[in-house]
């Protein structure tokens, strides 16, 4: 165990000192009275830290997940929301490329929903040799009944019951019936947008135990992230997540300086499992020259005035997402979107944006 003395806990002084078992660390040093320095190469081991107050008081070990992928995790990892959409062309225009990852659109279920509901998009994806990424949304989100900045996630207990057993349903026959395709699960599309890190903890607290006992790998599963302290509101209004959440999926948007890619270290950082196994399901930006994109883009996250420029800052975010890929913590990164006006990668006709073509390339040089 290592001891990290006054540093990050309530009432704590500043660090002083670093010693493993009562004596100092020859691999650790304090650099200053925030700043710890290791002299180990990173990842040559594991520990668990518990930090001491002034007093001598401790506070609880906070495990490293064990979960996690060998770098450079094996298989494809790009991906785009309507991978699998139609009317742009050839459907596998994108997956040629090696951009298997596939979400939203045709293949979006609602808990409950069975594949003798759901299996047209969901068979079309397949059939292109995508690797589909499913959103399972609550009753009420996809028939437009629930809108952004609405207070609507289920919170009830009895809509919260309805949306985990519905979830477990689908989810226990879209894996057993495809058992050889790596499909993921998202719990809810941006849960920040339809009520508060509370309502969403009180979800995820019941469904990830209800998963577990009908069998669904949790490492398949995965909770919605965000920055402002999200992931620490989730602990804090359920804290049995610190160790049952097994993946984490995130929409960095670059709506600041402090966002977009680069943020992803310092979100991991409040994670205490789960932090080896994240996708970015979301990233793009929104060209306001580019199919009707000027009337959509300025009120987005992530606007840009016209294609080239979009393409530039599609491809500084995918630069800087491969350094984590190949660390093996960034599972998937997919982009947005296939169609969806000035976020387009290909128009009618198959012909792509500046955006698709960059994504296009970048990820031919980097499989």
């Amino acid at each position: 165990m290592v001891t990290v003395r006054g540093a990050g806990f309530a009432g704590a002084a500043p660090v002083r000192s670093v010693t493993f078992g009562g004596r100092p660390s020859p691999r650790v040093q304090a650099v200053s009275e925030t700043e710890l320095k290791a002299l180990a190469p990173p990842g040559s081991g594991e520990a668990d830290v518990r930090v001491l107050a002034a007093g001598g008081r401790a506070s609880p070990v906070v495990p490293a997940d064990r979960y996690g992928y060998d770098p450079v995790p094996e298989g494809p990892w790009l991906g785009l929301n309507g991978n699998s959409s139609h009317g742009l062309g050839p459907i596998d225009s994108f997956v040629e490329k090696g951009v298997l990852y596939d979400r939203s659109g045709p293949i979006e279920w609602t808990s409950g929903e069975t594949l003798a509901q759901a299996s047209t998009g969901l068979t079309a994806s397949l059939d292109a040799g995508m690797i589909p990424v499913i959103t399972i949304e609550f009753p009420g989100y996809e028939e437009g009944a629930c809108v952004w900045g609405s207070d609507c996630l289920p919170h009830t207990e009895a809509a919260v019951e309805s949306y985990v057993d519905g979830f477990v349903g689908s989810a226990t026959e879209l894996l057993h019936r495809y058992p050889a395709v790596p499909v993921l699960l998202e719990v809810i599309n941006e849960p920040w947008g339809f009520g508060n890190a509370e309502q969403y903890a009180a979800i995820l607290g019941r469904l990830l135990p209800a998963a577990a006992a009908a069998g669904l790998p949790l490492d398949r599963i995965y909770a919605a992230a965000d920055g402002e302290g999200w992931v620490r509101a989730l602990y804090r209004a359920r804290p049995q997540l610190q160790t049952q959440v097994k993946g984490w999926y995130l929409h960095p948007y670059v709506r600041t300086a402090a966002s977009g890619i680069g943020a992803l270290p310092g979100i991991q950082a409040e994670m205490t499992s789960g932090q080896n196994n994240l996708i970015v399901s979301e990233i793009g930006f929104c060209a306001a020259d580019v199919n009707g994109g000027a009337a959509a883009c300025p009120s987005t996250a992530a606007p840009a005035r016209t294609g080239p420029e979009a393409a530039a800052d599609l491809r500084r975010e995918l630069e800087a997402a491969l350094p984590y890929h190949r660390a093996g913590w960034l599972r998937a990164l997919l982009v947005y979107s296939r169609n969806d006006k000035g976020w387009a990668m290909q128009l009618e006709g198959g012909a792509l944006t500046p955006s698709g073509s960059a994504l296009a390339g970048f990820a031919e040089a980097n499989p």
